[in-house]
């Protein structure tokens, strides 16, 4: 999967792995979907219909390695 959306969220860098939104999912199974879907955090974005959760996969720095 090619990520096309990114994310800056305290001073990190994410991509947006899936975005679903919260009335389709039950509050209580989020952590139990962030881990399924091996992401790292799951934001909430309010639109002007709806929210929606973003799941995220964050982006490592980049290391040197000699």
């Amino acid at each position: 999967m090619i990520p096309k959306e990114f994310v800056n969220y305290q001073n990190r860098l994410f991509w947006v792995y899936r975005k679903v939104e919260q009335s389709k999912v039950n509050m209580n199974y989020i952590n139990e979907l962030k881990e399924f879907w091996h992401c790292d955090t799951v934001l909430k974005q309010k639109t002007s219909q709806s929210e929606v959760l973003l799941f995220l996969r964050e982006i490592p720095e980049a290391t040197v390695i000699n």
